[in-house]
């Protein structure tokens, strides 16, 4: 399905909400495959939560193929085994010491626009450098790569990559870094791979394969994410301007405003899982070995859940949105993208009082055929 407004999920789907929370559909990607849709809030954090919906995508009926580490596609016991190794590092004082060096880089990337032509494209200027500024630095991976690591990204993410190619800038982002985590472990220096190596490799907690395996899904997931919803969301507030000018005018207000843009763009919109046994959801029996997509987008927008779901509220009271995940697998980083989102928005506004679109929004190149959504280019002037 695709979306006939850019700040809004298909249309489709709130038909399907209101036919019922689990829906069966075929997957026109997959040759026509069965799976069900899981359209409603309750309904998504249920499934999401269970682990009996197995995350693997080798498991048969499981209904996409895409994967970027083997950690995603881990069930339990050895998904904790390893997600508890990271844990550490993306809890709340370690994401909070990291403030001032994500403000110090925006600002440098704010005076850089600020001293050059207008208008400019925020996308080249802040949107793709700042998450990569942010993840090489905590990971210790070169900056002067970043152009390699984003373009092999976006190959991998792209929808309609055919699985040569998916699995070729897969295997690149693996080569690179494999390197990366062996020359760390020759070398040890003051960054989390680093960590990582001293604290589980060389203690027999984990190989250095499945290293090199964590690193690429932290690269990956570590900033695509964020680049989008920098760019997205800077179009959304400036077609929200009031909205925009009560947040200018109160900064405390940056932190209702990054959720309700999660919230409201959902831009990874679906999750897959597999079901491991026959289960009961929204009154609907799923058997074992039917694959499941979790409409994160739809269940987002559900009326049972949010007022109002289809307007976009800066004000709204924080509900627990799906924005990312949900359960054991909800997204290692999601309080780093919090973070750098708050400070990019609250920083832009301020700098930029008079931030403006620089050509109409239908000139405004979507990313549609991407499976994380945003904006290829945003000019704006200031």
């Amino acid at each position: 399905m695709t979306r006939q407004d850019p700040f809004h999920p298909p249309f489709e789907y709130a038909r399907l909400r209101a036919e019922g929370p689990v829906v069966r559909a075929k997957l026109a990607a997959e040759q026509g495959r069965l799976v069900w849709l899981v359209t409603r809030y309750e309904e998504a954090k249920q499934v999401l939560s269970d682990t009996r919906f197995s995350s693997d995508c080798r498991r048969p009926g499981f209904p996409s193929r895409r994967t970027f580490s083997a950690m995603i596609r881990m069930d339990p016991p050895d998904h904790t085994h390893y997600r508890r190794m990271l844990n550490g590092e993306f809890g709340a004082s370690r994401i909070a010491e990291l403030r001032p060096l994500i403000q110090e880089l925006t600002d440098g990337l704010l005076d850089r626009i600020a001293a050059g032509p207008s208008p400019v494209d925020l996308v080249p200027t802040l949107a793709m450098p700042l998450p990569s500024l942010v993840i090489c630095h905590l990971l210790g991976v070169p900056y002067s790569d970043h152009v390699f690591l984003q373009e092999r990204t976006t190959a991998a993410l792209r929808a309609d990559s055919s699985q040569a190619e998916i699995d070729g800038a897969v295997d690149d982002l693996g080569r690179y870094m494999d390197g990366v985590v062996r020359r760390k472990a020759r070398d040890l220096g003051d960054d989390l791979l680093s960590r990582l190596i001293a604290d589980q490799v060389q203690a027999g907690g984990c190989t250095l394969d499945a290293a090199a395996d964590l690193a690429r899904l932290l690269l990956v997931a570590g900033h695509v994410t964020t680049v989008n919803m920098i760019g997205l969301g800077i179009l959304t507030l400036l077609q929200h301007p009031q909205q925009m000018r009560q947040l200018r005018a109160d900064p405390q207000l940056v932190v209702p405003a990054v959720n309700e843009l999660l919230r409201h763009l959902s831009i990874t919109a679906t999750l897959s899982r597999v079901a491991t046994e026959d289960l009961a959801v929204g009154g609907t029996m799923i058997r074992a070995g039917e694959g499941v997509l979790v409409l994160l987008s739809s269940a987002n927008r559900d009326e049972r859940a949010f007022d109002a779901p289809d307007e976009f509220d800066i004000h709204r009271a924080e509900r627990g949105n799906l924005a990312f995940g949900w359960g054991p697998h909800i997204c290692l980083g999601a309080s780093l993208a919090r973070l750098e989102l708050r400070v990019v928005f609250d920083s832009v506004l301020r700098r930029f009082p008079n931030l403006a679109c620089a050509v109409p929004l239908d000139d405004i190149p979507f990313r549609e055929k991407v499976l994380i959504y945003g904006v290829h280019e945003l000019p704006v002037t200031w």
